[in-house]
């Protein structure tokens, strides 16, 4: 037999997904996280819509104003963010950016970093060589790929990170 009781606007609800409202009410209201998150969006409100502002309007052109920006974004600030008005889709598509640019970054770098040396027996030399020329061919196959599956995303945001990445 299943029992109701009267909910929102006197309407049956089962006494199931009350008490399970109810459990769950309780948990959240007892969490120190979600406690804490409550207090910071209360202290931290003013800031946090400056900081939506600054997201929304962003419209880079430089990728190191791209990792800046994302840097401090990082940590909890996510948990607080999701509360307020916050555009998660582009800061997403920030963060790709930067971690790509960041990769490429490190390739860069390595291949850059390498050193003919003639110690080092000829079959050798070739054999590190090749594996770069292996490695940096993925990445940029990879790079081209996502730059195909996500360049609508960027420029619906205005900005042109890959292209920043290309260029710079």
């Amino acid at each position: 037999m299943k029992r109701d009781i009267k909910g929102p606007l006197n309407h049956p609800q089962p006494v199931a997904i009350s008490a399970r409202s109810s459990i769950v009410g309780e948990i959240q209201n007892r969490s120190a996280h979600l406690l804490a998150i409550r207090v910071d969006i209360e202290t931290k409100g003013e800031f946090i819509n400056d900081l939506i502002k600054k997201a929304v309007d962003a419209s880079y052109m430089d990728i190191e104003e791209v990792l800046k920006f994302v840097d401090g974004l990082d940590g909890d600030e996510r948990a607080i963010l999701k509360r307020f008005n916050w555009p998660e889709k582009k800061a997403d598509a920030m963060r790709e950016a930067a971690v790509e640019y960041r990769e490429l970054n490190l390739l860069e770098q390595e291949i850059s970093s390498y050193k003919d040396d003639p110690d080092i027996p000829f079959g050798a030399a070739l054999k590190k060589m090749a594996s770069l020329l292996d490695k940096s061919e993925l990445n940029i196959r990879r790079l081209i790929k996502l730059q195909n599956s996500v360049m609508r995303s960027y420029q619906a945001y205005t900005f042109q990170p890959l292209g920043c990445l290309i260029r710079g």
